[in-house]
């Protein structure tokens, strides 16, 4: 199993951990984004992109099940990105990856 990172969100009773693979896409998503925008639209995509995770601990009432990608699999869109990600049983969050929307969802989960 791939190594994971845990982010600790105070006031929320579950917590959200990133996947290797989802803090790759977020790298490769910063590069892209600064090459063609500019460091600062690469900040401001970045902090949405992280704000929708970490809401991830308080609410997933927004997101789209993804069954026909995985069984269990759930998913929320922000910008040009989905964000992958599903429930332990414990009510935690695990971020899979965080794909542009013209990905094959399928070929990369």
């Amino acid at each position: 199993m791939a190594k994971q990172y845990t982010i600790t969100l105070r006031d929320y009773t579950s917590s959200v951990t990133v996947s290797v693979e989802a803090r790759r896409d977020v790298k490769e998503i910063g590069r892209f984004t600064q090459q063609q925008w500019g460091k600062d639209q690469r900040n401001t995509y970045l902090r949405k992109i992280a704000s929708v995770v970490e809401g991830l601990a308080a609410d997933t009432s927004g997101a789209r099940k993804s069954d026909d990608i995985r069984p269990g699999l759930l998913s929320v869109q922000t910008g040009s990105h989905v964000i992958f990600f599903h429930r332990r049983d414990d009510g935690d969050v695990v971020v899979l990856r965080i794909l542009h929307q013209r990905m094959d969802f399928r070929r990369h989960l």
